[in-house]
This record gives C-alpha cells, structure tokens and sequence, in this order.
C-alpha cells in the first residue's frame, strides 16, 4: 500500500546517525584541484587547474585542503595513495573518482587507498582495489566499487560512514565508534563478506550480502550493541565450498556469545542452504524465525526464503511479475515494502541512487514502504516518450488535444507534464491533455513523464506543430529551372522546371491539403505535392498556375508566367562515333518526313557517353548521293522546323559540315531534306551540358599551320595515309589548360578525292572525317578536336596529295568561363531577301548580341555561314566586329557554288563582320547559339 510520501532521516539526523559530513558552506571559485593522467600537460608539481592537472592522486592528496574537491579522471591509476590530510565537518575534502580506478602497485603490501589520521573527508565514485581507515574521524565511503578485494575498518575510528559501495568483503576490526554499514552490495564466495571483531555500535543496515562459504555477516570479539535491520543475506555456494567452514559456523547470521547484548536484529531476509541454518546467536542455533524469536526475542519481523534476486551476484530485487500488464503481487520479492523504514542507517536513497518509493502493488508489511537490502524496487520508465496532437497545423482558438506515450511496468502511477510552449503548463495523471492557444506562436510543445521515485524521461512533439492566425489562405508559387546535377542517363532533360509552391504554407490557418497545378501545356497533373517537376516540349512563355485547398475546403489561387529557355552548357568531348549512316543500315532521308536523330541511350549503342541533361549536341554531318539539288535542317525535336539550313548540297555532291545543334526534350534531333533524297552520314563530337565540362574562350581568327609554300616556308603538304602533328597549345593564344580547341580546316589543291581526320595526338584514330573533299576542290569545315598528349592533335589524310590551313579560333579548357546557350535555329542575315549581294572587298555586319534574345555582352556566336550564287571562285572571312580583318577564311567557293560551313564567331561590340574579297556572293547565317562570359 502507498503511504503519502517516503520516510527518511533529515540532514541532521543522517549527519549524527552515519557519520557523513554536514552540507558544507560554497566553495569558492577556484577551489577545484584535477588530476588527468593522460593530459599532456599533467604535472604532480603543478597548480592542479585544469588546464595544468596533477598526473596522480597522491600529488592532490597531499595539498588538498578544508572545502576543496579533487576530480580525478576516468583511467586507471596504479599507485597507492595515503590520506592524511583533513577537512572540517563544515568543509570536508571531497575526492569524486568519476568512475577512475585505483589499483595500487603490484607488490605493494599496502592497501590502495589508506586513511590514516584523517578528518572530514569523502570518498567517492572510484574502482578500489583495497581500502584501509585507520586512526580518522568522519570519513565517508559512498557509491565506490571494491570487487576484487575489501575495505577495512581498523582500529581508532569515529563515525565512519561506508554507503552504497558494490565490495567483496567489508571488515571492521578493533575499538571503532560511529561506524555505519549501509546499502553496500557484498558478493564472496569464500570467507565471511562482512564481519565486525571488537567494534561496539556497529550499525549494519540495508545491505545485500551473498556468500558461498562462511556466514554472510559475523559478529565477535566483544561487537555488542550492534543494530542488524533490513538485510538480505543469501547463500549463493554449492556443497564443496561449504565443506571449508565448521559445521558451527553454517549460519547466514552470527553473532558470537560476546556480541550478544544490546545487539538487535530485525527486519533482516535470510535463505540458508541445505544442511545450514539461518542464524547462530550466541552459543545456539535456530532453523526457523519463530525459534529464534522465542528464544532471543530478535528477529520478530525477519524473513526465510527466496528474496528474488534479478541476478544471484547482484542486489537488485526481481519486480512482481506482469500478469496480463499489470505485477501480480503473489510473485513479488517479500523483501519489498517490508522493512523498517526508521532503522538507523537507512539512505533516502538505495545503492543506485533510486528513491525510496511506495510499491502500488504490494501491501506495505514493515513500519513503511521500504525494500530490505540494498537495492528499491523501482518503477521501469522507458527513456522514450512520445507526445502526439490531433491537429499539429490549427489557427488559435482551435481546441487541441494532446496524447502522450509512455511505458512503464507499474500502469497509472506517471504523472504528466504538458509544457504547451505558449508559458502555460499542466501536470495530471492522465496520458491526454487539453489546450487552446490564444494567439499564435511558434510553439514547441514538450512531455515530461515522472515515475513515483521521481525518475523523469521527456521529448518534444515529434510532429511539426504550428499555431497560426485564423482565416489566411493565400497561395504562392515560385517556378524556376531544374539545373541537371548528373552527367548520366538519370539527369535532368532539358526544359524542366519547378513549381514550388510550399510558400503558401506559410501563413495558412490550416493545413493544406490539396495542390493543383496546370503548367500552361495542356498538363494538369493529378498529384498533390507542394513542390512538382515538369518537362516541357518546347520553348516559350507558359503561365503556371496553382490552387491550394486547405483542409476546410478554403481555396486560393495564383499564376505566374515563365520563360522556359533552354540552359546555358559548357563542353563535354566524346570519343567521336558514328552515330548515323543511311547507307549502310537504313534507306537515304527522303523529303516526306524528317528524320529522328535520337541521341538518348536506346536511340544507339554508343549514346551511353552522352546524358540527359545535355542542351545540345556538336556533330559533324555529311550529305552524300543527293538525287536532287537540296539542304539539310537539324532541329530540336518536338519544336517546328526553323527556315534556316546547315548543309547545301548538289545532285551527286558530296557535303560535309560542323553542325551544333539543340536537342529536343527527349534528346533527339530532327534531319529535314526538302526534296529527293539523300544518305546522311552523322559522327557524334560532343555536347552542351549546365554545370559540367569545360567553358569556352574565343581568339583570333589565327593561322595556326599552312602547309603551301610562302614566306620563306617549304611546301609541306600531306601525302597519303600520313599523320601529321600539330603543336596546339601555347601556339596561337591556347594555352596549357585547354582540352579541346576550335579550327576552321581548310583542304586545297587535293590531287585525289578523300577526306581529312583530325583527333587527340597519341589516340588511336577514330572513324570519322572532319574534311570531306573530291580532286582539285578547295573546301573548308569547322572541327572541336580534343587536346592530345604534349598539347599536339594528330592529321591523318586519307588519300592522294593536299594541303591544309588550320585557324584557330577558340579553345575550350576547365579554367575558362565562357558557357553556351543554344537557340532554336533562328536566320540573322540573308541577302537574297533585299537582292543585295556581297561585292568585291565588301563587308558586311552581323549583329548577334541585342537582337533575337541575344544579350549584349555575348562574347561569341555559333553561326552556320553559306554562301550561294557567288560570280566568282572566292572566300568568306568572319571576324569580331572592331578588330583588324585577319588573313584567314572559314568557306572557300567556286562560281555558282553554293557552301554552307559551321562558324563559331567571335563577336566585338555584340555583331561578327564577313568580307567577300572577289566577285559578288550571297551571304546567309543561321544561328544555333551564342557563349555568354559565364557566371
């Protein structure tokens, strides 16, 4: 049964009846001395600080004055430390072991720890090997563990206090006063864990002795007037350990004939083993409690039997076992709830620091409601608790109500603290709490459980908890471009956004339940989410809208428009593949439908070197075997087809050219022929990612290799089958940190038809042309050819005699800033449109940046250049727009030809300028995109 609080002795009784030091006045600041062995900085004749430990315990033992505490560090310290110093019972010296333990030195015949002549001072928290008190008054041994050895009270002691320490064996011996044994745990298996010689008052209460061969507790020697209550003393031998004692010391309690008077024992538990009996009192012995008391009048009140240990080396008590989730009283220890709860000696708390607490399944049996030995039976809180809300999103005003979770062995004994988190609390019985919030907060509800011996465990809510204002409702919506953060086949496809609209639950009053999303498409997804990705098919101007529902129906709205662009990239080189050839696996590209390019990883086996988050793609296309006079459109897919063109091509011609080209949303390109048909050849180069790859740099136009004679040079033109290296970097403005570089390669006075392949010095050649050529023609086409070993690119002509001019004019490397944004196909110029075409020595302005989306500081363009009806065989030069012309071309023609060739154009003052050195020709540009100067 409960009582309404726990019995236990004041301060002041506890000081008078265990000896233990009165509360000492504060110490001041400073008056802490360390010893940590392991510091660096450890010192025996140091200060003791903290920043400057002692290294051993004896350094601080030996200056330790009244009042100060010595903190000794978790180790274990091998060295035997003599106390001898003193306190004053308002100030005694506190030693607190953290858990650190003393072993002594091996060999050393004396104890570990030794107090000798010592006052007023505490021991605490160690591992002992061995403890000696001799001589010292008021000394206190509390929560110390000395398993493997013992402590001993000697002779010339007063008020010793030895409390809750886990020992094996605990003597005292000769002529002590004020000595008090309590709460301690003694496990031996042979000899006798606590006997008192010679020692008169001895007050051994609340321990749990376990013993294999002896008694467990033996007075002689003239220790009269002892007080022996509330103990537990259990034999734990087996019959061979038994045989070690005389058959007149076979009992749990000995007191011999001379301790006997003014000794009292009551209130104590003891199980004997076969053969033995429970007490030796005196010169007799007694097998039951009812002959003891009989014959001695002690004992009225003990017990014989099973105390129910949790573990038989241990002095925890089992709890009553849980009968459909509550204890079942028939099964609990009889130690609990059944002892003398104003014994002299009893603690406010047991051995493991536990209050002493009224079991509320057990009838109380002793003069209160505490448990015999050394441990209290005590509540099983979990260290987990839980604290749950109806409505975790609710405006003011709103009734809220609050459920808590708890575990324990002993039901409806918790007690309930609501923290609400608004400075408003509540503390009941019941596991469900009610509040309404008066305003709203950012509140943090908290739980804190407490069981009946005061032990606490507590959490917040784990749901996120919102108290808001009432009636607000506004949707908000943020759309923004999805950047790919991978370079695989999972990352993200070009014209991708986000709508995010988790904004809206800022301020809403209650939670939001529903979002509807309409991407100005045509798509409405059915997915509620706060936050939702979306791939267009195209480019343009879209008005994305959101509907939010909260949960009582409420509705808001709201629109934004967004421009869907495409992303600007940087460079990614490939290893060139073939990734279309219409005459050898598929028929000739017709002029009735376009044909599919599709670069994603099921369009072709070696697609896997690209990735989804490219934005575009450089190839290099030839149109071969035209049945008609035509031209070819490269285009995103799922966009309309642009009036611009990349390659015009002659009835029976042979055209080549560098194409950079936007991918669809499904990575794909479209090939467009107009009229007949016509076998397309397409090598993979590389491609155009956000966030990855190398930035781009433009130079010059410079020449970086002329293989004609002139100036002083020799005729150096390439025969056939030979491989020609060309030193890149630091030529022509490259410098060491390039990867790829950009020429416009010109092929001229060829003797055979063939083609010419440029790729990295030191790789093996691969199976692509940069250059297709016939006999005697001249003809130029830009290549991105990646850097090799030593900062060389290898030449290989295919066939016959012929020079080659190479012009440099950009670079591609880590450290540049330069990034590509493409374009859907957009024509800038085209003469025929006014009839006026490019004269001799005429020049003619492009303007890129500031027009068709083109921002002003563009620093280049990829432009697809043609030339058409020219009257004359001649050349084109593009160059920055405010720079001197340079001495280069990027297309060479004959009369009447017309030639297309891809151009990336460095721009000044936002145009490119083209000149026509002979004859009159029409100039077209298309553009694919334009580099910004980075981020």
């Amino acid at each position: 049964m409960r009582i309404p609080r726990a019995l236990s002795l004041s301060a002041a009784a506890l000081t008078a009846v265990l000896g233990l030091p009165a509360p000492a006045a504060t110490a001041a600041t400073g008056d802490t001395l360390y010893v940590t062995k392991a510091s660096a900085n450890c010192s025996d004749s140091g200060p003791g600080s903290q920043a400057r430990p002692f290294c051993t315990i004896g350094a601080a033992a030996a200056v330790a004055e009244p009042g100060q505490t010595v903190r000794v560090s978790k180790d274990t310290y091998v060295e035997n430390v003599r106390i001898t110093r003193s306190g004053s019972a308002q100030a005694p010296i506190t030693f607190l072991g953290g858990s650190a333990s003393l072993e002594g030195r091996t060999g050393d015949s004396a104890a570990a720890l030794t107090l000798s002549g010592a006052q007023h001072v505490v021991i605490r928290d160690f591992g002992l090997r061995d403890v000696l008190i001799e001589n010292s008054t008021g000394i206190t041994l509390d929560r110390n563990s000395a398993a493997a050895a013992r402590i001993k009270v000697g002779a010339g002691n007063r008020n010793v206090s030895v409390t809750r320490n886990h020992l094996n064996m605990l003597a005292v011996d000769g002529g002590s006063t004020g000595v008090v044994l309590s709460n301690n745990a003694l496990m031996r298996s042979v000899g006798v864990p606590i006997v008192v010689s010679r020692t008169p008052g001895v007050v051994i209460t609340n321990n749990t002795v376990g013993y294999g061969c002896g008694p467990g507790i033996k007075l002689f020697g003239g220790s009269t007037g002892a007080a022996i209550h509330n103990n537990i003393v259990v034999d734990h031998g087996t019959d061979e350990l038994r045989s070690c004692v005389a058959t007149e010391e076979a009992s749990e309690l000995q007191v011999a004939a001379d301790s006997v008077a003014g000794t009292v024992a009551d209130y104590n538990l003891l199980r004997a083993g076969a053969g033995w009996v429970p007490y030796g009192w005196g010169d007799a012995k007694y097998a039951t409690v009812e002959a003891f008391h009989a014959a001695t009048g002690q004992g009225a009140n003990d017990l014989i039997g099973d105390p129910r240990l949790r573990n038989v080396y241990g002095p925890v008590l089992n709890d009553c076992d849980l009968v459909s989730g509550k204890p079942d009283p028939a099964t609990c220890s009889p130690a609990i709830d059944s002892a003398k709860a104003d014994a002299p000696g009893v603690l406010d708390s047991d051995i493991d620091g536990n209050l002493r607490v009224d079991h509320p399944y057990v009838a109380n049996r002793g003069t209160g409601h505490l448990d015999r030995g050394a441990a209290e039976v005590s509540d099983e809180l979990e260290v987990y608790v839980t604290l749950a809300v109806d409505q975790s999103w609710a405006p003011a005003g709103t009734k809220l109500n609050f459920t808590a979770h708890a575990n324990n062995r002993w039901p409806g004994t918790l007690r309930y603290t609501y923290d609400f988190g608004d400075g408003t609390s509540e503390t009941t019985g019941s596991p469900t709490a009610s509040h309404t919030y008066a305003a709203a907060c950012a509140c943090v509800p908290k739980l804190t459980v407490t069981d009946l011996s005061g032990k606490q465990s507590d959490n917040k809510l784990s749901d996120p908890f919102r108290v808001t204002a009432p009636d607000t409702l506004t949707a908000r919506l943020d759309v923004t471009d999805v950047r790919p953060t991978k370079t695989d086949w999972s990352a993200t496809a070009p014209f991708t956004v986000r709508a995010d609209a988790r904004a809206s639950a800022t301020d809403s009053s209650w939670p939001i339940v529903n979002y509807a999303y309409d991407f100005g498409d045509g798509y409405q997804p059915s997915l509620s989410l706060d936050q939702l990705e979306h791939t267009y098919r195209q480019p343009g101007d879209y008005t994305v809208t959101v509907t939010t529902t909260d949960s009582q129906g409420h509705k808001s709205t709201t629109s934004t428009v967004h421009q869907v662009r495409y992303l600007a990239g940087r460079y990614t080189t490939v290893k060139p593949y073939r990734a279309l050839d219409t005459r050898t696996n598929q028929y000739p590209v017709g002029s009735v439908l376009p044909r599919t390019l599709n670069l994603s990883s099921w369009g072709h086996s070696e697609n896997n070197q690209m990735s989804d988050g490219m934005t575009a793609v450089v190839l290099n296309v030839t149109a071969t075997q035209a049945t008609q006079d035509t031209y070819l459109t490269l285009y995103p897919s799922g966009q309309a087809r642009p009036t611009a063109s990349n390659l015009n091509i002659k009835a029976g011609q042979t055209v080549a050219n560098l194409v950079t080209v936007p991918v669809g949303y499904d990575r794909s390109v479209e090939i467009y022929n107009p009229a007949g048909s016509v076998d397309v050849i397409v090598d993979v180069l590389g491609y155009y990612q956000p966030d990855t790859g190398n930035g781009y740099s433009p130079t010059g136009p410079t020449r970086l290799l002329d293989t004609r004679a002139g100036d002083g040079q020799p005729d150096t033109r390439l025969t056939p089958s030979q491989v020609r290296e060309v030193q890149v970097t630091g030529q022509a403005g490259v410098p060491n940190s390039a990867s790829a570089v950009v020429l416009n390669l010109t092929v001229t006075e060829p003797s055979t038809g063939g083609y010419l392949a440029a790729y990295p010095h030191g790789n093996t050649r691969p199976n692509v042309s940069s250059v297709n050529f016939t006999a005697g023609q001249t003809v130029a086409n830009q290549a991105i050819v990646p850097i090799g070993g030593n900062g060389k690119i290898d030449l290989f002509n295919g066939a016959g005699d012929t020079h080659v001019i190479a012009d440099v004019v950009g670079y591609y490397s880590w450290d540049s800033k330069g990034e590509f944004m493409p374009v859907t196909p957009t024509r800038l110029t085209d003469t025929r449109a006014n009839n006026a075409p490019l004269g001799a020595g005429g020049e003619l302005a492009v303007q890129v940046g500031g027009a068709n989306a083109v921002p002003n500081d563009a620093i280049a363009a990829v432009l697809n250049v043609t030339a058409t009806e020219p009257t004359t065989a001649g050349f084109l030069t593009v160059w920055p727009d405010g720079t001197a012309r340079p001495n280069t071309s990027v297309l060479n023609f004959l009369a009447g030809q017309t030639v297309p060739n891809h151009v990336l154009a460095p721009l000044g003052n936002g145009r490119a300028r083209v000149y026509n050195p002979a004859g009159r020709t029409h100039v077209i540009a298309d553009l694919s995109g334009y580099f910004t100067s980075g981020r």
